[in-house]
This record gives structure tokens, sequence and C-alpha cells, in this order.
């Protein structure tokens, strides 16, 4: 059984805002450096097999190279983070303000918080869109070694269910009663139209003539 106040579509937002919430924890970019470059620095390379102190440098930079970078969400995106985390927590905010889990005072019906967390969503969505078509570094040849990782995936699928989830709740009504049916199980009871045996202030009609 659902909460009171909670349909469908609040469930599913809300689970779309942990998703998001958690992508910012993950990477979201990550540069891989190419092989050649760490062979380079190497001890069989041309900078690292110099005898002298050219080489233990190199072959010191070489141990410390990493063989990628990465970043997660709360590093790379410049302030979007703070908005991504703000609409995630609003999400559960409005979620738990539907199911009365704060109390009479503060209650939010079912279909405007469905409404509200459907443009949260969306504004999410196009946040999550722009960084995955605009990646860091863009216009420069950097931009092609970043690959998109599993942090901007999830904030993906997380913002697309608050969305889906959201226009669910705000959409989702009482299914109307079908065949005569009334809420409480039974049949609609039928009041047919009869013609009025006595008009208002006149008399009782004559019976009809004998023949």
């Amino acid at each position: 059984m659902e909460p009171k106040g909670l349909r469908t579509g609040h469930i599913v937002a809300l689970a779309g805002a942990v998703v998001a919430l958690l992508s910012l924890f993950r990477p979201w970019y990550e540069i891989r450096i190419p092989d050649e470059v760490l062979q380079m620095f190497g001890s069989g390379g041309r900078l690292g097999s110099d005898p002298g102190l050219l080489g233990q440098l190199s072959r010191g930079v070489a141990a410390s190279l990493p063989s990628s970078i990465s970043a997660s969400g709360w590093k790379e995106l410049a302030g979007a983070d703070v908005a991504l985390c703000a609409g995630a927590v609003g999400t559960v905010a409005l979620v738990l303000a539907a199911a009365g889990a704060f109390g009479a005072g503060i209650r939010v019906e079912g279909r405007a918080a469905g409404s509200a967390v459907a443009a949260i969503g969306a504004t999410a969505l196009v946040v999550v869109l722009a960084h995955i078509v605009h990646k860091p570094g863009a216009g420069s040849a950097l931009s092609d070694a970043i690959q998109l990782r599993s942090g901007i995936w999830m904030a993906l699928a997380g913002s697309v269910a608050m969305l889906a989830g959201g226009l669910m709740a705000a959409g989702d009504e009482a299914a109307p009663a079908r065949g005569g049916a009334t809420s409480s199980g039974g049949f609609a009871r039928l009041e047919p139209e009869l013609p009025p045996v006595f008009a208002e202030g006149g008399s009782v009609p004559p019976p009809p003539a004998a023949y």
C-alpha cells in the first residue's frame, strides 16, 4: 500500500532524485593519458633512457603519472553541481510533503507537487545535456581526449526519472466509475424523471369517460 497522498509518479521521481544526487560523487569526465606519453618518460623511452639527471627526472615523472585523470560532478560543474543538488533535495522535500511527512501544517497536494517536480526534472535535464554536449575545454585539443563517465549518465537517468515521475504524478487522477458503479462498490441509483401527477395549485384530473 502506498503512503497516503503519494502516487506512483512520486516514487519514480524520488528514486530519480536520489540517483541524481549520488551522481555528483561519481566521475563525470575522464582524461586518459596516451601510452606513448608514458613510454616516452619511462625507462625505455627517449627521455627516460638518458643516463644523466634528465633521465632520472623523466623516470620519476613516468612513475608518478596516472593512466587517467577523472573529475567528479562536485569538482567540474562550476556551480551546476549546486543547482543539481538543490533540485534533488527539493524533489525529496516535495514528495515527503505530499506524503504528509512534515505534519498537517506542511502539506502539498499531490498533483501540485508533481508539477513542481516535473519543472525541477526538466531544468536538471537541460543542465545535464548541456554538460554532455559541451565538455570541459571545448574547442581545444584536450576536449577530444575527455571521455564521459558513469556520473554524467547517472545524472541523466535521474533527471529523466524526476521529469517523468513528476508528469505522472501531475496527471494522475482517480479513474471515473464505469458501468454505473459508485466508489463504494455498488451501483448508482436510478432516478427516472416521471411526469408530475399533480400540477402545482391544480386539481386531480378527471377519470377517462366510459364508452
